[in-house]
This record gives C-alpha cells, sequence and structure tokens, in this order.
C-alpha cells in the first residue's frame, strides 16, 4: 500500500488545521449519544437496569439530535458570518453547492441501500400467511413507507406525517429546510440589523417554536411535536447565538469581576440542567415541550466554555474523539441501518443474559459495526466529494 493510499484510509484520524478539535468532541459525544438511544429503545423491552435514573438518562439520549442542531447552527451560521464580514456578501450558490456535495451522496446512497433491503425483507414475507396483527402492522407501515420514498428523497419527513423509508429522516429535514432559508434570511436581512435586534429576533423564534410544542404536546404527549419542522426548528437558533457569544464576547476578553466564579456558576448552571434534562422521562408532555429549550440552552453554555475553559477544551479535544467526529454524519446515516442487521447476533445473547452488562454489549456491538461499516461507506462515497468541496473553498478556521 502506498503512502498516498494509507493517507486517504486512515484521513479519519488526522488533525486538520481549520478545525477546532473540541467541537469534533462535541460531535462525537452526539452520534455516539444517538446510536446509544437507538440501541436502548430495541433492547429496553428485554433488559431493565434496576436503577431507574439508568432507564432514565439511556431514554433521554435522543437528546444527541439536540446537541447535533445546535453545532449545524454554530457552525453554519459562523460560515455565514465570516464570509459576510470579509465580502460584504453571501455567495449564495457557492453556499447550496458546497451543502450539496456535504450532505446529498452520503444521503442517497444510503438511502437507496435502505429502500433495497425493506424492499428485499419484504419480499421474504408472505403477509398471508403472517395471524399476528401485530407482524401485518409492521410490514404494512414498511410496504407504505416504500411508497412514499419520495417524501425521503424530498427532505419532507418534518412535514408529511407518513410512513417513510428513512425514520431519522425528520432531524435531516429540519436542518434542510433551515438552510434553505438561512442564507438568503442572513444576507438580506439578519446581517443588516445591531445585536439588539438579533437577539429579538432569537427570543422571537425561541419563544414561537417553544408555543409550538406546548399547543401540540401539553398536557397530552404528542410526538408530532418532535419531529415536525415548526416546533423543533429552535435548538439549531440556540447554535447560532452560542456563535454570536463566542465571536462578539470571547470569555478571555470580557472585562468581569470575579470570573472564575461566574465561569463555574454559569457551568454548574449547564451540567444542572443537562442532567435534569436526562433525569425525566422522555415520553412525557414535559419533556417533548421543554426539553429542546432547556438541553439546548446546557449544552450551548457547555459549548462555548469549550473554546475557553482549558479542561473543558481538553475533554472534548481528545484525540479518541476525532474520528467518531469524522464519521458523525455517515454513522448518523448508517446506524439505522446497522441495527436491525447485527440484532440477529446480538438479540439471543440479550434474550440469555436479561441485564445491562447485555445492553453494554449490545452498545459495543453497533458501535463497532457502525463506525466499521460508516469508514468504509465515509471512504467511498463522502470522502471524495467532500474533497471536491475543499477544493472549491478551502474551509477557514472558525475566528
Amino acid at each position: 500500500m502506498n503512502k498516498h493510499r494509507f493517507r486517504y484510509i486512515t484521513s479519519i484520524f488526522e488533525r486538520k488545521s481549520f478545525e477546532h478539535e473540541n467541537l469534533n468532541g462535541i460531535r462525537a459525544i452526539s452520534i455516539l449519544s444517538v446510536v446509544i438511544y437507538h440501541v436502548w429503545v430495541t433492547v429496553k423491552q428485554i433488559v431493565h437496569s434496576e436503577y431507574e435514573f439508568v432507564n432514565l438518562f439511556l431514554g433521554a439520549l435522543s437528546s444527541g439530535v439536540d446537541f447535533f442542531f445546535l453545532l449545524s447552527g454554530f457552525l453554519i451560521y459562523g460560515g455565514l458570518r465570516r464570509e459576510f464580514d470579509k465580502n460584504g456578501k453571501i455567495n449564495i450558490k457557492d453556499f447550496f453547492v458546497k451543502r450539496s456535495l456535504r450532505i446529498f451522496p452520503a444521503y442517497y446512497f444510503a438511502l437507496f441501500i435502505l429502500y433495497s433491503f425493506k424492499r428485499f425483507q419484504l419480499s421474504k414475507f408472505d403477509i398471508h400467511s403472517i395471524k399476528d396483527p401485530a407482524a401485518i402492522a409492521m410490514f404494512e407501515n414498511i410496504r407504505a413507507g416504500l411508497s412514499n420514498v419520495w417524501v425521503d428523497a424530498l427532505y419532507l419527513t418534518d412535514i408529511l406525517k407518513v410512513p417513510v423509508v428513512y425514520d431519522g429522516g425528520w432531524s435531516l429535514s429540519i436542518e434542510e429546510h433551515f438552510y434553505l432559508v438561512l442564507p438568503f434570511f442572513c444576507v438580506f436581512f439578519f446581517f443588516r440589523i445591531n445585536l439588539i435586534s438579533r437577539l429579538s429576533v432569537y427570543i422571537l423564534g425561541f419563544s414561537f417554536a417553544l408555543f409550538n410544542r406546548y399547543s401540540v404536546s401539553y398536557p397530552i404527549a404528542n410526538l408530532d411535536a418532535v419531529y415536525q419542522l415548526y416546533c423543533r426548528f429552535d435548538s439549531i437558533l440556540y447554535g447560532m447565538l452560542v456563535y454570536e457569544m463566542y465571536h462578539l464576547f470571547p470569555w478571555q476578553t470580557l472585562l468581569i469581576r470575579y470570573k472564575q466564579f461566574w465561569s463555574f456558576i454559569l457551568l454548574f448552571f449547564s451540567f444542572s440542567l443537562i442532567i435534569w434534562m436526562h433525569q425525566i422521562d422522555s415520553s412525557s408532555a414535559f419533556a417533548i415541550v421543554f426539553r429542546p429549550t432547556l438541553v439546548s440552552i446546557g449544552f450551548g453554555i457547555l459549548m462555548y466554555f469549550s473554546f475557553f475553559i482549558k479542561p473543558i477544551t481538553s475533554f472534548f479535544s481528545w484525540s479518541f474523539f476525532r474520528p467518531f467526529a469524522r464519521l458523525g454524519y455517515t454513522a448518523y446515516l448508517w446506524h439505522i441501518i446497522v441495527i436491525p442487521i447485527v440484532a440477529i447476533k446480538v438479540t439471543p445473547i440479550v434474550l440469555k443474559n436479561q441485564n445491562m452488562l447485555s445492553a453494554v454489549y449490545a452498545f459495543l456491538y453497533v458501535i463497532f459495526f457502525t463506525f466499521l461499516i460508516s469508514w468504509i461507506v465515509y471512504l467511498i462515497i463522502e470522502l471524495p466529494f467532500l474533497r471536491i468541496k475543499e477544493k472549491l473553498v478551502h474551509p477557514i478556521k472558525i475566528q
């Protein structure tokens, strides 16, 4: 194997000069949280910890999606802000070309594989020979999803409430719709108003999303408030606000008394919110309505200080996180496909030993194979297009 090929294969481990390593840690923790959550949803009917705080914590790890939204808002908005500050304008065409090269190849390849897998799965069963109503309903749902693949393909799963092929596509659709609007919104309005006015817009956006979740899912829990664009875009807004604070008010430049004390108070508040939101029933109306807001505030404070407080920076910058961060997007796409495949191997073990040790085995097994498959897909599908994107415009480190 020549040196060039070896570097290509091992590129997920390389440090890049234009990256902040702490953001790699945030991205890695986000994807690991989501993978563990979906494995837990699969095995929790069999395995149940005797410690309720463990059950609540694992059941709340869908919060990794909020961390993803927060990070996306920070990075995408930050890129637009820096371009506008430098050039006085935004090249909207280049923005959409770059986003397309980053998102579409990996997504449509995963959608094609999942669609093919579900069609094959459906062809192996004669629905007329199945007597279990739950099994019949499951296969009818798969059949309906296959007929609605156009909803997946057009990123409409956050708007249309129908069975689809890729059940995790709602979060990708929310981001896609948000970024269809964001550059126009910024260049024609948001970047032309002062900070106080921008803060007013943020507050209005946060309130609008929170009100929508409340009206949909309180006091009776309704998962529509989890998956719909008009209810969940505020976590991205919080990410944008974190960039504003990072860019305009870096902690080391603030002239305030007792800075160490105040950083401790803010971090204590952040950790308190995060722990609290991971110790409430994630299916409750309260969690559905208020958790995205409170988790985003907690994660946002933590993200801000990850640039400035050395112990936090060091933790999130741990090189162990780097390959998981590189594969974060691909892993998010593929873990949904990996879980049912590896369930053939994992399920007998979980059934035989119905304890948390077997659940941990399932977590590690799925993480390993998600990592392995994502690595292969990343090298074949995603990385070539990323290199084209970087040739079009070389990334500049966040300042």
